[in-house]
């Protein structure tokens, strides 16, 4: 479960943007998280992560770089490509289903995958 809702998390950001342009989208204001150094099992579970970083104090980034950079462009995807790290969205952003991510910051987000 807590591997599909990562991959879900990561992932999003790359179906969203081949799906519906960045112009005109109209998300709710969510908080970032940047996860550091993540470590998979053989199965793909996490299993450990460096650090966790609530980006702009936990606030909503302004939207030409949220819609530009961490959803519809390429950043998230460099991030995980040269380091193992996630950026991670918040609660309000829906997951699949039109649900919310259980999350909204790092202790919530750390908490729901590695039980600390």
């Amino acid at each position: 479960m807590r591997r599909l809702v990562l991959s879900i998390s990561v992932f999003t950001v790359g179906l969203i943007a081949l799906v519906i342009p960045a112009a005109g989208q109209d998300f709710e204001q969510h908080p970032h998280m940047l996860v550091l150094g993540v470590e998979f099992d053989e199965t793909g579970e996490p299993v450990a992560f460096r650090k966790c970083i609530d980006l702009a104090a936990n606030q909503a980034l302004p939207l030409n770089a949220h819609h530009q950079h961490m959803h519809f462009g390429t950043a998230g995807e460099k991030l995980f490509e040269n380091a193992s790290n996630v950026a991670v969205p918040g609660a309000p952003f829906p997951a699949p289903f039109d649900e919310p991510v259980p999350w909204s910051n790092c202790d919530e987000l750390i908490a729901f995958f590695f039980g600390e």
